[in-house]
């Protein structure tokens, strides 16, 4: 495809998702959800959805060679914060006169990416049979990249050791369970005849997994749209917010993306997963984030909405020029 139809055919996708977002933001000003109704949608997508749908995809759709082959995704998500990270130190120096909170909210919007539940929808697109576990794989690099390049930028350089507790995550857990059946089969190959009831009760038991899995998507956009929809955008005028959204969206991607893809052996649904990444707004995380560690809220909030916004252009053209 040439540029303008790879831009215009990931564009309308784009644009479809943002459609649920809005149906989330409209579901929030109507009073169809609340604050607790979406933290429980949240922990429901969290905790049990989306492992299950990780666990079908893994099990039934890879080999643990096939995982082990896909280094490069963790690997390369780890790396996007790690440059994030630099850049934002880099860049620093455009957040000197402003508060220790909004200048460390600042670091760690220029460090985080939304790296799951934006690209989901965008990767079953494209590639709706391995996508979801790739993407997937491709966030254990993240998380780690999170809970120490993140907090480092977010706190102002200080880390615990016990904030890597948090790695241990329902999502975390399905990939590693996966890891454990696939080895397991590896090393007791188990053969059951043709409509076994053995055979049956596990393609029943994947069929469950993906069923639950399905509904990851629109309720991870309809909880994101909730949550946006509270969100106090007091910040949105200030100047440090444009001089974020060109290095989250412009300066950053223009300098990670290309040596990433360069530096890293990719396939090409890799590639695409990595770009992707590389590519996305701040993550709406950021605002829960900001509270536990007493960063800048109101900062964060403003720069998740206009980052978002922002990226329905942006992401559209990174990955038809480099996709």
């Amino acid at each position: 495809m040439s540029f303008s139809q790879q831009f215009g055919v990931i564009f309308v996708r784009l644009f479809a998702i943002c459609l649920m977002l809005a149906a989330g933001y409209y579901a929030r000003r109507r009073d169809f959800l609340n604050d607790d109704s979406t933290r429980r949608m949240s922990m429901l997508v969290t905790s049990l959805l989306y492992p299950a749908a990780i666990f079908a995809s893994l099990v039934s759709k890879f080999t643990l060679q096939g995982i082990m082959a896909e280094w490069v995704l963790p690997v390369g998500a780890f790396l996007i914060i790690a440059l994030g990270y630099c850049c934002g130190f880099l860049f620093s120096f455009l957040s000197r006169g402003y508060e220790s909170a909004t200048r460390r909210m600042f670091h760690f919007q220029c460090s985080l990416t939304n790296y799951v539940f934006l690209p989901l929808p965008l990767v079953l697109v494209f590639w709706p049979e391995t996508g979801l576990g790739k993407l997937a794989l491709s966030s254990i690099g993240s998380e780690i990249g999170v809970w120490t390049f993140g907090i480092l930028a977010l706190t102002g350089a200080s880390f615990r050791l016990g904030d890597l507790k948090k790695l241990l995550s329902a999502p975390m857990l399905a990939i590693l369970l996966s890891i454990v059946v696939l080895a397991f089969r590896e090393v007791v190959p188990l053969t059951f005849a043709e409509n076994s009831l053995w055979l049956e009760s596990w393609r029943a038991l994947i069929s469950v997994g993906e069923t639950l899995g399905a509904a990851t998507v629109p309720l991870a956009m309809l909880i994101a749209g909730s949550r946006m929809a509270t969100l106090r955008i007091r910040n949105l005028s200030q100047p440090l917010q444009f001089w974020l959204l060109l290095l989250r969206l412009i300066v950053i991607p223009a300098i990670a993306a290309p040596l990433l893809l360069w530096a890293l052996p990719l396939g090409s649904e890799s590639r695409f997963i990595i770009l992707l990444i590389a590519v996305m707004p701040c993550s709406v995380a950021s605002v829960a984030l900001s509270e536990i560690y007493h960063a800048d809220t109101d900062f964060a909030a403003a720069s998740v909405l206009l980052t978002t916004v922002a990226c329905i252009l942006t992401v559209p053209f990174w990955m038809a020029a480099l996709g």
